[in-house]
């Protein structure tokens, strides 16, 4: 039997740096600097702020990302993001949605470790 982990940024918390993690997030506070995930679910809670970059294997944003949005697998937003979009497989908007920034779909994106996000991004607006 497997366990899935998966950290809580509960609101009324703020971090300031970068958060590394190789499963799940979600963030319902305030992240003054990147959200990476190596795999699993990074969800932005409809009170969560980031200002920075926030990646993972799934991207749900309900809150707000001022900073670039990359997707490996899929990305639903239903919030807003400043920045831009970079997404492997599929990209579902709802109804809240709203968006100040580029998008881009690259096939084949791959987790890039800690200062490198922004690359992976940079490298989808020239295909």
């Amino acid at each position: 039997m497997t366990t899935t982990n998966f950290s809580l940024i509960q609101a009324g918390l703020s971090i300031e740096g970068n958060i590394v993690a190789d499963h799940g997030l979600s963030c319902f506070g305030l992240v003054g600097g990147d959200l990476l995930s190596t795999q699993g679910l990074v969800h932005v809670g409809a009170e969560g702020l980031i200002r920075g970059t926030v990646q993972g294997e799934h991207v749900l944003v309900d809150g707000t990302v001022e900073g670039d949005v990359v997707a490996r697998v899929s990305l639903h937003i239903n919030g807003r993001v400043k920045g831009r979009i970079a997404y492997g497989g599929t990209i579902r908007l709802g109804p809240n949605a709203a968006l100040e920034g580029t998008i881009s779909r690259v096939a084949g994106i791959s987790y890039d470790a800690p200062g490198a996000p922004a690359d992976a991004v940079e490298a989808s607006s020239t295909t």
